[in-house]
């Protein structure tokens, strides 16, 4: 796993899209408490999907989604750790000293035959959503998930109507399998996977 990862940090360590954003494979010595001090979590919802019966249906449900401090400070000095120190990737984009995109890729492969590594987060800060970063970030976790020889991504989406929306829109469908553990700490989220 140590030479896949020196190999992706060189490759994605200088990515620069047109918009001035810069994307690259975060490392364990960049991770600082105030890493999300700028990110903004921020997503009203107003519908989102939910299983009633062994049938997903679309549902009014209106809430704010968010972040505070705590949250965005336990991200950065725990869950990132733990994806960059199970063997796993971390990738962000910036603008500029500010990180306002991160997807995760952990680095333990799931599933009946193996065949999954698990998509951790994909989010992108509230102003700059829509312009194609979300895709970017989704497009270098799965070309560094295919150098290591997974077949698919296992995602647990957020059922929101536009995270659906999203996920959807790049091409993930339900899973073939739910992992149980998985579904339990997050009943509320979609089982999803994206084939390599």
């Amino acid at each position: 796993m140590e030479i896949y990862e020196k190999e992706l940090i060189i490759e994605w360590n200088m990515v620069k899209a047109a918009d001035g954003i810069q994307y690259r494979q975060l490392t364990l010595d960049e991770i600082t408490p105030d890493l999300l001090r700028y990110f903004n979590r921020y997503q009203k919802v107003e519908k989102s999907w939910q299983n009633k019966d062994d049938k997903w249906v679309l549902v009014d449900s209106p809430c704010i989604m968010n972040w505070d401090e705590a949250k965005k400070f336990k991200l950065a000095t725990d869950d990132f750790i733990q994806i960059i120190q199970s063997g796993g990737m971390l990738f962000c984009a910036f603008d500029e000293n500010k990180l306002i995109g991160f997807c995760g890729l952990d680095g333990n492969f799931i599933g009946n035959n193996k065949q999954y590594l698990r998509l951790v987060y994909l989010h992108v800060s509230f102003e700059y959503r829509k312009k194609g970063i979300g895709r970017k970030l989704f497009s270098m976790v799965t070309d560094a998930a295919k150098k290591i020889g997974a077949k698919k991504l296992y995602i647990s989406a957020n059922s929101s109507q536009e995270s659906q929306a999203f996920y959807r829109g790049i091409g993930c469908v339900d899973a073939e399998e739910n992992m149980a553990e998985l579904f339990e700490a997050e009943p509320f989220e979609m089982n999803m996977e994206y084939v390599l």
